[in-house]
């Protein structure tokens, strides 16, 4: 991840709103030459390769070279020396020249540093590099992916720079329609606090409370929100606004940011089904029967102190909705705690499949149970559907 120096915004004044910076077609030639330059040179010093770097980033804009450097670097591998290993050598070389100090000429010096080290470099201008290995300056490039391309390079600036805007967020809030589970997964992998509401039978709201809105503004709270967005960004059909302090005394600024940016990341994009049995149920049903629309991961119910994002949702015409939820092959205890867990659901009708083998293990089973064997029957199914039309 970048900087908050490595940023680059674009402020509307008028509409007193931000957007970040993505780079053009045109940059595109510029990148490939910065990567061949990391190709190139495997076994130098990182102050070696970064200064190649920009010399052959030099057509980019001046504002855009760093970022694009942090980003390469962090691509790249580095030889990290033995944590302490250089600070010992240092003390021990240091210690040996003491008795003889000043030491004026390179002879002396390379004769005490053999002498306390038993090996010095052949090169005298390698031997601040041979002192100070530990300090990034000094730490040797040793692999360059391959398969890393100058695409790949641009789609991680463009992500790294909408990214670096939320450092300073007070508030975002996330709509989304699509994928709740990945979403809502990633929210609390990334520890932000949040709360979800739903306004009649439109997409969720997520709000999430950004650093700046917290007691203490901390750096980790904000790297938690670009981790978050990595995730975002492999979702469908979600929607993100933003107020950000650019700079302390500033009004908050407004950022937004969509789905239909084309941000990616190289966070796994979410399954859209888990199993072939969902993949065959839902390939069956098709997107529309009987005036009801299919939908994968559309809903979320509240189950006592849990959230349940159910497999399917049913939505009617009328404004019906129901859930599915699949529950393939699992334990008895398993399946205990999952329909135990559904019980506690009030605000939508739940229908739960289950294959037979397992269900009679289980005893009282909650609400609509839909018994299978290899597969959902839409002659099971149907009846269940229209039953909560009645009831809902």
């Amino acid at each position: 991840m970048l900087t908050k120096a490595q940023r680059v915004y674009h402020w509307d004044r008028r509409t007193n709103s931000i957007s970040s910076d993505r780079l053009e077609d045109e940059c595109v030639p510029h990148l490939a030459r910065g990567i061949a330059v990391y190709g190139a040179h495997i076994g130098d010093r990182l102050g070696i390769v970064r200064n190649a770097a920009r010399a052959a980033l030099r057509g980019l804009r001046p504002d855009r070279v760093e970022a694009v450097i942090k980003l390469l670097d962090e691509a790249a591998t580095y030889d990290w020396p033995r944590r302490g290993s250089g600070a010992e050598r240092r003390l021990r070389a240091f210690q040996a020249a003491a008795g003889q100090h000043p030491v004026l000429d390179r002879e002396t010096g390379r004769r005490i540093l053999t002498a306390a080290l038993d090996s010095t470099p052949e090169r005298d201008d390698e031997l601040v590099a041979f002192l100070y290995p530990d300090y990034p300056e000094f730490h040797r490039l040793t692999a360059f992916p391959d398969t890393y391309t100058a695409g790949d390079l641009r789609a991680d600036y463009d992500l790294a720079q909408a990214q670096a805007l939320l450092y300073d967020a007070a508030r975002v809030e996330v709509t989304a329609q699509s994928d709740l589970g990945h979403i809502v997964r990633y929210v609390r992998l990334s520890r932000l606090m949040h709360r979800i509401a739903r306004e009649g039978g439109g997409p969720y709201r997520i709000t999430l409370d950004g650093p700046v809105s917290i007691l203490r503004k901390t750096h980790a709270y904000g790297a938690d929100f670009a981790k978050f967005l990595a995730a975002l960004v492999q979702a469908r059909d979600w929607h993100l606004d933003a107020e950000i302090m650019v700079r302390k005394g500033w009004r908050r600024a407004s950022f937004s940011l969509s789905s239909a940016a084309g941000l990616r990341s190289s966070v796994p994009p979410p399954a859209l089904f888990d199993s072939g049995l969902e993949v065959r149920f839902a390939a069956k049903f098709g997107e529309r029967r009987d005036g009801w629309r299919l939908r994968r991961e559309a809903i979320l119910l509240e189950a006592g102190e849990h959230l349940v994002v159910p497999d399917f949702a049913f939505i009617h015409e009328d404004g019906t909705e129901v859930a599915l939820e699949i529950v393939g092959y699992w334990t008895p205890e398993y399946l205990a705690a999952k329909f135990q867990k559904l019980r506690r659901v009030r605000e939508a009708g739940i229908i739960v499949a289950v294959r037979k083998s397992m269900a009679l293990k289980v005893g009282p089973l909650p609400g609509e149970v839909l018994p299978f064997r290899s597969g959902i029957l839409l002659r099971d199914l149907m009846p269940r559907l229209e039953a909560f039309r009645k009831v809902l």
